[in-house]
C-alpha cells in the first residue's frame, strides 16, 4: 500500500489531486513533521502566525529548488547621473562596495594621489574603513558624488528590503537617523531605508515610464492569480494553496515530494498564512520573470568613439535625452553583423553604430581585419 504523504505539520494529507484534513490516527511517511512542529519551538510559531515570514521561507524554499535565483543586485533605468571631472578633499560621495554590491553613503575624501586616484574613508557599523586607490565611476568599486538629501514627496526608485529590485515609490518621512519610510505605488509600505537603497525617479523618461509598467503589469497579474485562492480578499493564501500552484501549474510542475521536503526542511506549516502581494514583489523581481523586462531600446550614434569603457558621440532620438551628444554608462559587449554594423550594449541601451558612423574605429573592428 502506498504510503499517506502528510504535510510538515501533519494537518494536512495528500489524496492525489487536494489537500484533506487528516483523519485521525493515520500514520504518514517520514515527511510527517508533526512532533517538531508541535514542540513548542518559538521560531516556529512566530513564523507560522507571520505571513511575512512565511513568504521569505517560501521563497528560500523556491531557491533550494532551484525555481528562484538568490537575489542580484540591479540598477533601475538611468536617471542621466552626471560624474564630475575630479573631486577635492573633503568631499562627500558614495561609494560602490563590492562586498555589499550597493553604494555607500557618507564617504568622505581624505586625499588625492599623484595617479589621480582618491583614498576615501567608508563608515561601517562598527569601525571606519579607508580605501586607497578608487576612482570615479559607476561600477563596483568606484565613487561618485553623494545623492542629494531627499525630501518628503519625492519619487524615487527603491531597492525593496535591499533584495535588488527596484521599486517606484514616494518618499512618506524622513526619520531621525536619516532614513526614509517610502509608500510604494503598489500600496507597500517599508521603513528605515537607508538612502544608498534609494535613486532618484525622472518620470519624464521613456525608459523609466515602460520600467515601471512592465513591473505593475507582471505585479498585478501575480496578484490576480493568487487571489484565485483568496475569495476574501484577506491578502494571504495557506502554503498548501501555493503548493498546489507549484505542483499543479506551469510547463515544469514540481513534485510534490519535492516540495513537501523543501517546506518540511524550513517548517513551513499547511495552514500557514502568506503574503502573495509580497510574493509577487520576490517573482517580478527574480529571473522567472526575465523574459518580462522591459526590452533595452536601440539608438543610433555617430561620431562614436570608445573612451574609459564607455560609448561617447552624437545620438539620435535617445528616450531620454533626444538628440545630442552621449556619454553611456559602463559598455557590457560589442558585436557586429555581416555589414559591420555594430551594436555597443550598455546597462539599460543598445547602441547602433553604421561602418562609417565611428569617429575611432574600435581595435576589433570588422574593417581592421579586412585591410
Amino acid at each position: 500500500m502506498t504510503d499517506i504523504i502528510l504535510s510538515p505539520d501533519g494537518k494536512f494529507m495528500w489524496t492525489g489531486d487536494q489537500w484533506i484534513p487528516t483523519p485521525p490516527n493515520s500514520k504518514g511517511s517520514s515527511l510527517n513533521m508533526q512532533d517538531s512542529v508541535i514542540s513548542g519551538d518559538v521560531i516556529t510559531t512566530n513564523i507560522h502566525n507571520d505571513p511575512s515570514m512565511v513568504t521569505a521561507a517560501i521563497v528560500t524554499a523556491l531557491q533550494q529548488l532551484g525555481m528562484l535565483n538568490s537575489p542580484q543586485q540591479q540598477a533601475p533605468p538611468d536617471n542621466g547621473f552626471d560624474l564630475p571631472a575630479s573631486f577635492s578633499v573633503g568631499d562627500h560621495v558614495e561609494y560602490y562596495s563590492p562586498t555589499n554590491q550597493r553604494w555607500l553613503n557618507r564617504c568622505k575624501v581624505t586625499g588625492i594621489n599623484n595617479d589621480g586616484t582618491y583614498k576615501i574613508e567608508v563608515p561601517k557599523t562598527d569601525k571606519t574603513e579607508t580605501k586607497y586607490a578608487v576612482v570615479i565611476g559607476n561600477s563596483l568599486g568606484t565613487i561618485r558624488p553623494a545623492s542629494a538629501p531627499y525630501s518628503t514627496g519625492d519619487r524615487v526608485f527603491v531597492n525593496w528590503k535591499n533584495y535588488g529590485h527596484f521599486y517606484s515609490g514616494s518618499i512618506s518621512k524622513k526619520n531621525a537617523d536619516e532614513t526614509y519610510q517610502i509608500h510604494f505605488d503598489d500600496g507597500d509600505v517599508e521603513d528605515g531605508v537607508e538612502w544608498g537603497r534609494i535613486e532618484p525617479l525622472n518620470e519624464s523618461s521613456q525608459e523609466v515610464k515602460d520600467y515601471i509598467h512592465n513591473d505593475s503589469t507582471a505585479e498585478d497579474e501575480l496578484v490576480k492569480a493568487f487571489q484565485v485562492f483568496d475569495p476574501e480578499h484577506s491578502g494571504t493564501i495557506l502554503a498548501k494553496d501555493y503548493m498546489k500552484i507549484l505542483t499543479e501549474y506551469g510547463d515544469s510542475p514540481l513534485t510534490v515530494e519535492e516540495v513537501l521536503s523543501e517546506f518540511a526542511s524550513l517548517e513551513i506549516s499547511m495552514d500557514s498564512q502568506l503574503d502573495y502581494f509580497e510574493l509577487a514583489k520576490y517573482l517580478v523581481g527574480s529571473e522567472l520573470m526575465a523574459n518580462t523586462q522591459p526590452t533595452k531600446p536601440d539608438v543610433v550614434i555617430r561620431d562614436a568613439y570608445v573612451e574609459a569603457g564607455l560609448l561617447k558621440g552624437y545620438a539620435y532620438a535617445h528616450p531620454r535625452l533626444g538628440e545630442s551628444n552621449i556619454k553611456s554608462s559602463p559598455i557590457q559587449s560589442i558585436s557586429y553583423d555581416e555589414r559591420a554594423t555594430g551594436r555597443v550594449e550598455t546597462r539599460n541601451t543598445i547602441y547602433v553604430v553604421g561602418p562609417t558612423g565611428w569617429k575611432v574605429q574600435p581595435e576589433d573592428h570588422p574593417f581592421n581585419s579586412w585591410n
